[in-house]
């Protein structure tokens, strides 16, 4: 039963921040000593972290429901907003879909082997890095020129303004900020086919569908957080997807029923924690902590499995 929660936590937690579930789930078991994961017991993981970041967005699946069966009762704009929204999710889902019927069988065998998916997750991490190197060049070259004298009286100007807040207002917290939500309804085109196609490249273990369509946003010039939501939104078309084409694989579990449950309970709680914590973060943080994690994991991975295989 531990080893069935434990695996639905690492599910959970790698499906959706940036650190990989397939090489995770393919590292964890051997470094644990646990037997390898059925097809079975992973599709039923799978199937929890799709519930979820089905729960997360529950408010806007619904509102796309709405927008085909009962437009008037989001109003006309909405109801639009919504529409292409939706036919923007189906347009980039389209990559993923091609891809993964034509090389699932390719990605499951890199999956099953651990060495080969640390070094996978050490290596595609340059995409992350390659991605938050090309936004800081990009800020700073959008950041208007400032006279030295004028940016001194700026900066003296917000210190005395700072204090004088604080004097008033105690510890008031800071006003919430955005969530990606405005610009994703905006979101052009190009840019969300470019995201899609991105998750294709994610069937390669240990790249991560979020830590590669999300840096791509950058490279498209899209926000962190609004990246972060069109590809969790992205993610449910191809979880649902990958379920299916593995429902065969659900008579070979050698499980329990009692523990198949609470592995798909604790990926679906965990996972559901992390889409949330990442939304958050990456509001106002970057891709940087999880980078630093997967050079140091994947680097250790290797290290300690080419330890166990000798």
């Amino acid at each position: 039963m531990l080893r069935a929660i434990v695996l639905g936590i690492v599910q959970g937690i790698t499906e959706f921040l940036p650190i990989s579930s397939s090489a995770h789930l393919s590292i964890v078991p051997r470094l644990l000593g646990y037997a390898t994961p059925t097809l079975a017991f992973e599709v039923l993981l799978h199937f929890g972290t799709l519930a979820a970041v089905v729960a997360y967005f529950a408010r806007d699946l619904w509102a796309f429901v709405l927008s085909l069966v009962a437009p008037g009762r989001l109003g006309r704009e909405e109801a639009t907003v919504r529409r292409r929204l939706l036919g923007l999710l189906a347009l980039a889902s389209v990559p993923a879909a091609v891809v993964g019927f034509l090389l699932q069988d390719w990605a499951d065998e890199q999956t099953a082997r651990p060495l080969r998916a640390s070094v996978w997750l050490f290596v595609t991490t340059a995409i992350m890095i390659a991605a938050e190197l090309y936004d800081r060049s990009r800020s700073r070259r959008t950041q208007p020129v400032v006279p030295v004298a004028a940016e001194a009286e700026a900066a003296e100007g917000r210190v005395a303004g700072t204090r004088a807040e604080r004097f008033a207002r105690g510890a008031a917290a800071a006003p919430p900020a955005e969530d990606g939500e405005e610009e994703l309804k905006r979101l052009p085109v190009t840019r969300a086919a470019g995201i899609g196609l991105a998750q294709a490249v994610a069937l390669i273990p240990g790249t991560s569908r979020s830590g590669v369509t999300i840096s791509t946003g950058l490279f498209l010039g899209v926000s962190r957080a609004t990246a972060a939501r069109f590809s969790f939104l992205l993610s449910i078309p191809a979880i649902l997807g990958a379920g299916i084409l593995k429902l065969d694989d659900l008579s070979g579990a050698t499980e329990t029923p009692a523990e198949l449950l609470a592995g798909t309970l604790a990926a679906a709680i965990s996972g559901f924690l992390a889409v949330s914590f990442l939304i958050r973060l990456l509001r106002t943080r970057t891709l940087w902590p999880f980078i630093w994690y997967r050079l140091i994991a994947g680097a250790l991975f290797v290290l300690l499995l080419i330890t166990v295989r000798s």
